[in-house]
């Protein structure tokens, strides 16, 4: 679907992982496998994913989901199934302490949704935002309507489209008749069509500054929008460690191409080593595979020093801004 690419990155970067990890050993002396199948990024086919894998493969252990929603939709699951599911991208907040089973090295969306308010906030006093109407662009605008109510912002206008929607002009004209000072877009499942609302901003004569989520630093959005994109801000990971630059290296002289998002490419390189870790510990036993990732001390990975907190959630990395520049993401200084 829409978010294909994101998918493809996490099957990439997990298959560099399995590469490095049987080439030394694999786990206790026996090869690690994984068997891949397509959540797409909704509920639907995320159940009949995970209801084949642990039904008929009888896996025990599930890397995934890439969307919040995919992984929102397995949670009764695993938990049921006693199944471990580590996500490297879904950043929901409702995940979090959903199931005593579910762990993700992802930052929660509201962490990024407030850095990207207070951003705007300390320029801007009038916002108009646009999401997608996906479950990860709706918990932003959530977020960030409230912290907007907090500090003092005002939005002027607030609307969602839908995923299939490629023409943009009717909504950005609606912002251009407001008295808006910056324009935050919200995408979701699909970073090109964020960069096709910039480019037709643009051409509309939205002269305002655009803000806007990870999707937009993405090389999907970038190519989209094209020279329109120069001077967007963006969120996006506060980069990866040494080690996940030269894994960065090896994606790319391996796939010919860039990864969707690099802060996902490392973290899906790091979940193969967590679990190998994890059953050398423990062995193989879902309960006490969780009580190891919830007591596991720092992990050195693609995307910084982590562990786990009670809940599941990552704790020792998050998100910085950034402006693209000359098709490039540099790091955003405040006017």
């Amino acid at each position: 679907g829409e978010a294909a690419a994101f998918g493809e990155t996490e099957k990439n970067a997990t298959e560099l992982a399995l590469q490095k990890i049987n080439l030394e050993g694999g786990v206790n002396g026996r090869e690690l496998k994984v068997i891949y199948e397509d959540g797409k990024c909704n509920g639907k086919d995320a159940t009949n994913a995970i209801q084949k894998l642990t039904t008929i493969d009888k896996v025990n252990i599930v890397l995934g989901g890439t969307c919040s929603a995919e992984s929102l939709a397995m949670i009764p699951i695993i938990t049921e199934k006693k199944i471990i599911l580590l996500s490297g991208f879904s950043s929901n907040p409702q995940l979090t302490g959903a199931s005593p089973y579910f762990f993700r090295n992802s930052p929660k969306e509201t962490d990024v949704a407030r850095l990207d308010a207070d951003t705007i906030a300390a320029e801007y006093k009038k916002v108009a935002m646009i999401s997608e109407n996906t479950d990860y662009s709706v918990g932003v605008q959530k977020v960030m309507k409230a912290v907007f109510g907090e500090i003092g912002v005002k939005l002027v206008f607030d609307e969602l489209y839908n995923s299939t929607q490629s023409d943009f002009k009717t909504i950005l004209a609606k912002v251009k008749s407001t008295d808006a000072e910056v324009l935050y877009i919200n995408p979701g499942t699909s970073a090109k069509l964020g960069g096709i609302m910039v480019k037709q901003a643009r051409e509309l004569g939205l002269k305002i500054a655009i803000h806007g989520n990870f999707s937009l630093a993405t090389p999907e959005a970038i190519q989209s929008g094209g020279q329109y994109m120069e001077g967007v801000v963006v969120s996006d990971s506060s980069g990866l460690s040494s080690k996940g630059e030269n894994i960065l290296e090896q994606y790319v002289a391996k796939y010919s191409s860039q990864p969707a998002n690099s802060y996902e490419m490392g973290s899906s390189y790091d979940r193969p080593f967590i679990i190998k870790q994890a059953i050398e510990a423990v062995g193989t036993d879902s309960n006490k595979i969780a009580d190891y990732l919830r007591e596991m001390k720092d992990f050195y990975g693609s995307v910084g020093t982590y562990h786990f907190d009670i809940n599941g959630d990552v704790v020792g990395v998050g998100f910085g801004e950034f402006v693209i520049k000359n098709g490039a993401k540099v790091p955003y200084v405040l006017k």
